[in-house]
């Protein structure tokens, strides 16, 4: 049976982030501890793979969320070209409840970890992420070795004013959110829209708007029926998947869009051109991201060839109008 981490952790008593800095030679820890650590390897046979023994090469983690919309992933993916072109290596890993992978790569020797998100990881290197334009960053966590460094800034908020924009001019007034029912990415959405929306300022409704799904296909049809059912005639959707089950949604109803319900999402893809009807999208500059995100990496760690603003840029999506946003038909 293969030994983890966990094991090991368990067999010293001890937590997964003790065992992963003395595996790593990283932190303070107690001679003590130190030694119960040791022993426990011993005694529970955990070796370490021979592909993840230390190099000379800066291992660097770029981690994804575990269900990962199609722009983080490209964000990954560029990431990861731009590091391994300056002499980095890098793993790939996926963010998921227990963070099993990412706690691995890190007793393989991790230095920094890398992710298009914005959640603030409790590990005991430095982390590089993203953060909404008007978050503030917040103090590490228990454990953590520093606060994150934030390489880039997204404007929800400017996205949001766009996409209320374009819907307002063609008439639409009753416009929802589908979001996810978890994350960080998720809340900031939820309360950006209601701090934006058109109605805000004399209409209470808003918040009611405000469909939390999961991230599926089945999701985003039942958030889409209920939004509907409050005769929304517009939605703004997060992901991919709630994305395609909003359009089937209307589909099973007999209804069209535009006419019937107009859509805008996040993050566009090649694909988004070719849904029933082409989507209208906030499309995020996914090599601007990637590059802000490389560039603070390679500063930290020293990498050459990289380099970073001493302000975090500022990303602003930009709105593309397709065939699933029109004018609402007033009866």
């Amino acid at each position: 049976m293969r030994v983890g981490l966990e094991d090991v952790a368990r067999a010293a008593g001890v937590s997964v982030t003790t065992v992963s800095r003395v595996l790593g030679g990283r932190g303070t820890v107690a001679a003590g501890t130190r030694e119960r650590v040791m022993a426990a390897l011993t005694a529970t046979g955990y070796h370490r793979s021979t592909l993840l023994e230390p190099s000379v090469a800066r291992l660097v983690a770029v981690a994804a969320p575990a269900a990962p919309e199609h722009w983080q992933s490209e964000v990954c993916r560029t990431v990861s070209a731009h590091l391994q072109g300056a002499g980095a290596a890098v793993v790939p890993v996926f963010l998921d409840a227990e963070d099993r992978g990412l706690q691995q790569a890190i007793a393989a020797g991790v230095v920094a970890v890398v992710t298009p998100t914005f959640t603030s990881l409790d590990v005991d290197v430095p982390v590089i992420r993203l953060n909404e334009s008007r978050q503030p960053l917040l103090p590490p966590g228990p454990g953590a070795v520093d606060a994150d460094l934030v390489a880039a800034r997204l404007d929800l908020t400017g996205g949001l004013s766009l996409a209320f924009e374009h819907l307002g001019a063609l008439g639409h007034r009753r416009i929802g959110l589908i979001c996810n029912d978890a994350g960080d990415l998720a809340e900031l959405l939820a309360s950006r829209f209601v701090a934006e929306h058109p109605v805000r300022g004399y209409n209470a409704d808003a918040p009611t708007w405000i469909a939390r799904a999961p991230r599926s296909f089945s999701g985003g049809i039942e958030a889409a029926t209920r939004l509907h059912a409050q005769r929304c005639t517009a939605v703004i959707v997060q992901g991919s998947l709630q994305l395609h089950g909003t359009l089937e949604a209307m589909r099973r109803h007999r209804l069209r869009v535009p006419r019937d319900l107009s859509v805008v999402g996040f993050g566009d893809a090649l694909t988004n051109r070719f849904t029933g009807p082409a989507t209208t999208m906030l499309a995020f500059d996914i090599a601007g991201l990637a590059g802000a995100l490389a560039g603070s990496t390679g500063r930290l760690l020293g990498l050459p060839g990289l380099s970073a603003a001493t302000v975090p840029p500022n990303f602003r999506p930009q709105l593309m109008a397709r065939e699933s946003s029109a004018a609402v038909l007033r009866g």
